[in-house]
């Protein structure tokens, strides 16, 4: 499934990867999404369980030529937690054929490559692949340059922003199959 973009290339993570995925993950989680929280990051505390042979998990990762990890992109069945949106959202993705683009994070040192938007559209590639519909993704609009990076994604439409009244920031997204290329 190797895809290049800029000078990385995004393959389905490997075991011997999950060290670095996981210091990738709790760096950005510490730096820039407000720190870590087990009831929304307990796949951070077991990657491999989470994604290593699972059906419908996929843990995407972006290697630099040097072999150093650039970035991650995961997808999982399911919406978002029920308890932490309205009800008319939950209810939108409580269909058990719903997947959610998850943990979009690109290494602040390799961004504006490309490497952002070639692990999104592989994870949303995966994820429609794998047969889900819908495919929902939400981003934290705090963080600097997020909100902008999947309101220029063309294969998403944003659905819901839930700011100012959500403590994540969060907006969301669904991608829309008809606008994603093969």
């Amino acid at each position: 499934m190797a895809v290049a973009a800029a000078s990385c290339t995004v393959d389905v993570v490997r075991p011997d990867q999950l060290p670095a995925v996981e210091r990738h993950m709790r760096g950005m989680l510490e730096r820039e999404l407000g720190g870590y929280d087990p009831a929304l990051h307990a796949d951070v505390d077991d990657l491999a369980g989470t994604y290593l042979d699972r059906p419908g998990h996929v843990l995407l990762v972006a290697v630099d030529a040097e072999g150093v990890l650039a970035g991650t992109a995961s997808v999982r069945p399911g919406g978002p937690a029920p308890e932490h949106v309205p009800g008319w959202l939950a209810a939108r993705y409580a269909a058990g054929t719903t997947g959610q683009v998850c943990r979009v994070w690109v290494d602040p040192g390799h961004r504006r490559g490309g490497v952002g938007r070639t692990l999104a559209l592989a994870a949303i590639r995966h994820a429609l692949a794998e047969g889900y519909d819908p495919v929902c993704l939400h981003t934290n609009a705090s963080v600097p340059g997020a909100l902008a990076f999947w309101r220029s994604v063309d294969e998403v439409v944003e659905v819901f922003d839930a700011r100012p009244d959500d403590r994540w920031s969060s907006v969301h997204f669904e991608v829309d199959p008809g606008r994603v290329s093969p």
